[in-house]
């Protein structure tokens, strides 16, 4: 800017290219919003023009004054407006009473949907329930199961010759071949899987035990009787004096009594599925005349045990 008034060539194009701008940029905010006002804004103050002469008329100069070169135009003064509501601050208690409300109401949710949760988990376990009880009696009256019974038919006894002579030896080697008969006459449309193995069969005497043998596997047809044997084995055994006198004593009355325990895992086979594996539990009481192969029955009773409500006679 010149003292005559006169402004700059350069000095005209940015102030009037800022203040377009500017213009612009006021125009904007003003046309979205009127209360708002800008994050930013530039102020420029442009020189007054001089006040027009006649034409043909100079300026006049002054006198006694000098005349002065040319100045360069001052720099452009930028003045930068911040909103109030944009300076950091300590947040209003407001905040911290709306913080701690949706804290609240986040545990809340949280809680009712561990509920909800239990509940539906509650709800499918009673569905399970009754539907594995509708398919109980649904097989219970279709199949109609029945426990098999079993029974002891005939018990030879070997290595207990001569128990009660005072000059047999100090060590026996008892066996016993154990005649068992197995019916499942009973149940028409149910078949049984014996499984050998886990299986066990024990003889006693007197609460002493004697032997130890297995349960043979096989598939017992619905309807079916079956008969077979089994085979139980000890050695090596020393019975006291007591044990050694009640057996002579036995022998001598023709009954010595033994007990024959079964323990041996199922499977039933009702129709075309095959059920899970469940234990049978047998135990007979038998009586023979006397302790060898050729020995007789005269006494005996048995009492098996089925994990199944529905077998129980």
């Amino acid at each position: 800017m010149m003292n005559d008034g006169r402004v700059h060539p350069a000095a005209a194009a940015t102030s009037s290219d800022f203040s377009g701008e500017m213009d612009q940029s006021q125009s904007a905010y003003s046309s979205s919003d009127p209360s708002s006002s800008p994050l930013y804004s530039f102020h420029f103050e442009k020189p007054v023009p001089p006040p027009a002469l006649p034409h043909g008329h100079q300026p006049k100069q002054p006198q006694h004054q000098k005349t002065t070169p040319p100045q360069k135009p001052q720099p452009g003064t930028y003045v930068v407006q911040v909103p109030k509501d944009k300076v950091f601050r300590v947040p209003p208690p407001e905040n911290e009473r709306l913080f701690q409300h949706y804290t609240r109401r986040a545990k809340r949710q949280s809680g009712c949907s561990c509920l909800r949760a239990c509940l539906y988990l509650l709800l499918a376990i009673v569905c399970l329930a009754v539907l594995l009880a509708v398919a109980v009696g649904v097989v219970y009256v279709v199949y109609k199961p029945r426990q098999p019974t079993y029974s002891v038919v005939s018990l030879a006894v070997s290595g207990l010759a001569g128990v009660g002579n005072a000059s047999a030896p100090g060590a026996f080697t008892p066996g016993f071949d154990a005649t068992l008969r197995a019916d499942n006459s009973r149940n028409g449309k149910m078949g049984v899987h014996y499984d050998g193995a886990g299986s066990r069969v024990a003889v006693s005497y007197d609460g002493v035990s004697l032997a130890q043998g297995a349960w043979p596997a096989f598939y017992q047809a619905p309807g079916n009787v079956t008969v077979f044997v089994a085979k139980a084995k000890g050695a090596g055994l020393r019975f006291s004096e007591r044990v050694r006198g009640q057996m002579a004593a036995a022998e001598r009355l023709r009954s010595v009594p033994f007990d024959v325990d079964v323990k041996v895992p199922v499977r039933l086979q009702l129709g075309g599925v095959k059920t899970w594996a469940v234990t049978v539990t047998v135990r007979c009481t038998i009586a023979v005349d006397r302790l060898a192969a050729t020995a007789k029955v005269v006494s005996r009773s048995c009492s098996a045990k089925v994990p199944f409500l529905f077998w129980r006679i």
